[in-house]
């Protein structure tokens, strides 16, 4: 008798036990096929993410191909800049150098060959005032022009 409840004991404790390893196999299973689900899901979300990375990328490039274009059109603005500023530089110097002399000419006049030098450097202060006229005209015209039609372009 002791050995017949024994096993009985025995056969009650493997069903509990096959009955909850049972259960803890099927909350595995469920877990698992959740996972399965999640990954399934994120290759479609990470390829979907990757399109849109491959689109901002090559929107990056055009952008970057359309500003190297518009910096290089601007080196020949910065460049005409340049050449105006030297020349406006050029002219003032001019202008200055004129004026002082046209000037020194009234505080000491030498005889003689006042008349003379007097007629050179009113010559002298006209040439610079037509350059100064025929800077201005330029820089004028050149506001006028649209910007792809400059000269120089």
């Amino acid at each position: 008798m002791l050995l017949e409840m024994s096993a009985v004991m025995i056969a009650i404790a493997f069903v509990i036990l096959t009955f909850f390893l049972i259960r803890t196999l099927q909350s595995v299973k469920s877990s698992q096929d959740e996972v399965t689900q999640t990954l399934g899901q994120m290759k479609i979300e990470v390829r979907e993410i990757g399109d849109e990375v491959k689109a901002v990328v090559g929107n990056a490039n055009k952008m970057a191909v359309d500003l190297r274009t518009k910096l290089t059109k601007l080196d020949h603005l910065f460049s005409s800049v340049g050449d105006v500023g030297q020349v406006v530089h050029e002219l003032t110097t001019t202008v200055r150098q004129s004026a002082t002399g046209f000037f020194a000419s009234f505080k000491q006049p030498k005889r003689g060959s006042a008349p003379a030098q007097r007629t050179e450097k009113w010559q002298a202060v006209l040439e610079g005032a037509l350059a100064a006229g025929d800077v201005w005209l330029r820089m004028k015209s050149a506001r006028a022009q649209p910007a792809g039609k400059r000269a120089g372009d």
